[in-house]
């Protein structure tokens, strides 16, 4: 998306249309474009690196990054997971293998969605193991 974005503007300036525009006009019609263009994609890269997923042998964690002024923390603890599944819907998920990850819990935030994560089933697997463990804790009477 971001590469048509950035290209947008050459294929427009080859058609007859802009050569009845002022070029003042023109030059700053571009401007204006390559500065949207740019917020576009500082915006798009700071939700991909500022949503975070962890998981820890005690809780997991959910770190949505919305936009530059919204975020939303949640967080469970692993004995409230219920059920976990995981999608890798398309041709591009299953070949670059990554997909969704879902989450049910018996906490305040019922579902926890980690998005286009990568390896999906091998969180899947963890989060699985991790909750066995934890239940296997509870049973032995082990606390940490």
């Amino acid at each position: 998306m971001a590469i048509v974005l950035v290209f947008a503007p050459s294929f427009v300036t080859s058609f007859s249309i802009s050569s009845s525009i002022p070029s003042n006009f023109l030059f700053i019609f571009i401007l204006m474009w390559y500065l949207m263009t740019t917020a576009f994609i500082l915006e798009k890269f700071l939700t991909w690196f500022f949503n975070v997923y962890i998981v820890t042998d005690e809780r997991i964690i959910d770190i949505d990054f919305y936009n530059l002024i919204y975020k939303e923390v949640s967080d469970a603890n692993i004995d409230k997971i219920q059920d976990v599944t995981y999608n890798m819907g398309g041709v591009i998920r299953t070949m670059f293998n990554y997909g969704n990850v879902m989450i049910q819990t018996a906490s305040e935030v019922p579902n926890f969605e980690f998005l286009a994560v990568p390896k999906p089933d091998k969180v899947a697997r963890v989060l699985q193991d991790v909750r066995v463990e934890e239940e296997q804790e509870k049973i032995e009477g082990r606390v940490r």
